[in-house]
């Protein structure tokens, strides 16, 4: 065998989708093509390989033909669009422009030609369905479809009046018509295999890898708006754990695991292996699931607050954009909800670690209250992390460009996982994003120097730090949340008029900001209040 050759050559197994049923397990092997057929491709012209679809798709050069902003598309319009230099196509309610893509489509020019100007749903369904061609074509975007759509009578109340979808909307139909069923490929080399889970576009969908017994038993529990979807994997050899990478886009929810392979295993696998599938709706759950972590660090972060990295050596967990976990001690039945962080907000974080949980944690007095004690834990304690929680809609941001967050003290922590989304977000891209951070002193400013530094970086993103009190040294802006602050921001004259609020802080905080938007006429259904 040449292993050069074979090493080189990585080929992709599909596993099988979950079960309808859901609650019923199955095993079944994941093994050849997703279809069960060998798929017939064409030779590709120098320079127009996957690499570099993906290399032109991060130039910067706008592909969909509509510079970044989302349109909805009539089926007139789309008619429209039906040549080889100007060929649009729609697929699940989603039209997009693919006429850059022609030459790079391994089928050849021809088998994409029998779909543009139309809906091709059905015919995507037939060749392609296991390909996620909302990462494929993710660039290639020019906004939804506006389609007739016909419905049973007991379901016409669930759709839009006239079905008339404003920018970026998404039809919206009853939840369990769209429930995610996440799907898995996979490819591998001689020494490593890299699993592939799809969601949805903005799904905000949460993860638990976890290490089972024996090195190649693996569980991936994904977490959904409706349920939690169990996939126990016995794989056809070992891996190494913790995994080597691991990579999570919150835009198109779609998380890439890395492994390499025992050292008694580094050969080409047949397949990738059995699984059993579960799933579990949140309303059946009679039990909160919490996960044992173990204290690896924790220092003095101000004068008032704690860092603390937290770690499970067989487990680890991905928290969705602005979810929260529940802590609790072993010894105590005390508990307080806390959003973990980005680790490049921790001081003492001096590598990027995808394994580790990462919280800021305010030390409030006297002893006895939670956060007190939780400073205090010593490395190697054990801390019991619940499941996430929480329901920000990651689509409900995905129609607006010009954005503003209200912080106050603690309540920043959700938001630097919401700004390094936002910031990131290629889909209707964001155009300006103000965050308000709100403290008594300056010596309460948390991540103030990388927030600054980020604002610097990136045009886009406005940092405005403001105290309640006088401060040494301070010339920046003194008082508190108010109309005149917000007013000029909504205004509809103003270049980059903002269309959506979020706001998280104390109770009386938020109280005071929900009081001021809806003073103002702002729109509350794009008005979120963080809770928990």
């Amino acid at each position: 065998m040449n292993t050069k050759s074979s090493d080189s050559n990585a080929f992709i197994n599909s596993s099988l989708q979950t079960s309808a049923d859901g609650i019923k397990s199955q095993k079944s092997a994941s093994s050849g093509s997703a279809t069960g057929n060998l798929r017939n491709k064409c030779a590709l012209k120098p320079g127009h390989s996957l690499m570099d679809w993906i290399r032109l798709g991060n130039s910067g050069e706008d592909l969909s033909g509509t510079q970044g902003r989302l349109t909805t598309v009539s089926m007139e319009e789309l008619s429209k669009h039906n040549s080889r230099n100007d060929a649009w196509i729609a697929i699940r309610g989603v039209v997009y422009n693919i006429t850059r893509y022609m030459d790079f489509h391994p089928g050849g020019v021809d088998e994409l030609m029998r779909g543009v100007g139309k809906d091709s749903t059905q015919l995507f369904s037939e060749v392609h369905a296991w390909v996620n061609y909302q990462q494929l074509l993710n660039k290639c975007c020019i906004g939804p479809l506006k389609k007739i759509v016909k419905v049973q009578p007991d379901l016409i109340k669930h759709l839009e009046a006239k079905i008339s979808l404003k920018e970026g909307e998404l039809l919206q139909l009853p939840k369990a018509k769209f429930e995610v069923e996440p799907r898995f490929d996979w490819i591998q080399k001689l020494n490593d295999l890299t699993i592939y889970v799809y969601t949805k576009q903005f799904c905000n969908p949460g993860f638990l890898i976890k290490k089972m017994n024996g090195v190649n038993h693996v569980e991936i529990w994904i977490l959904t708006e409706a349920g939690i979807h169990k996939f126990q994997y016995e794989l056809h050899g070992g891996v190494e754990w913790p995994p080597k990478d691991l990579k999570m886009s919150t835009e198109s929810g779609k998380l890439e695991i890395n492994f390499c392979k025992s050292e008694q295993h580094r050969e080409l696998w047949r397949s990738l292996g059995t699984h059993n599938i579960k799933k579990l709706m949140k309303s059946s759950c009679e039990e909160e699931i919490f996960i044992d972590f173990q204290v690896i660090k924790n220092q003095q972060f101000n004068h008032d607050s704690h860092e603390l990295v937290l770690q499970n050596k067989h487990a680890i967990l991905i928290v969705p954009v602005g979810y929260h976990v529940t802590l609790g001690l072993n010894w105590e039945a005390l508990k307080k909800d806390y959003t973990p962080v980005p680790a490049k907000y921790l001081s003492c974080m001096e590598k990027r670690e995808f394994s580790t949980l990462n919280l800021l944690i305010k030390k409030y007095t006297p002893r006895q209250y939670f956060s007190s004690r939780l400073s205090e834990q010593m490395e190697d304690t054990c801390l019991q992390i619940s499941m996430p929680k929480g329901n920000l809609k990651l689509l409900s941001l995905a129609k607006h460009r010009n954005l503003c967050l209200l912080a106050a003290g603690s309540g920043l922590t959700p938001f630097l996982g919401m700004i390094e989304h936002l910031l990131k977000r290629q889909t209707n891209r964001i155009e300006l994003l103000y965050l308000f951070y709100f403290n008594k002193t300056s010596e309460d400013i948390w991540c103030q120097k990388i927030l600054e530094e980020s604002s610097k970086e990136d045009e886009r993103f406005k940092f405005v730090s403001m105290l309640s009190r006088d401060s040494d040294g301070w010339d920046g802006l003194k008082g508190q949340i108010s109309e005149n602050l917000l007013l000029p921001l909504v205004d509809k004259s103003c270049r980059n008029p903002i269309t959506y609020i979020a706001v998280c802080g104390p109770i009386g905080f938020n109280a005071k900001a929900e009081e001021i938007v809806k003073s103002i006429g702002f729109s509350t259904e794009n008005f979120y209040v963080f809770q928990g």
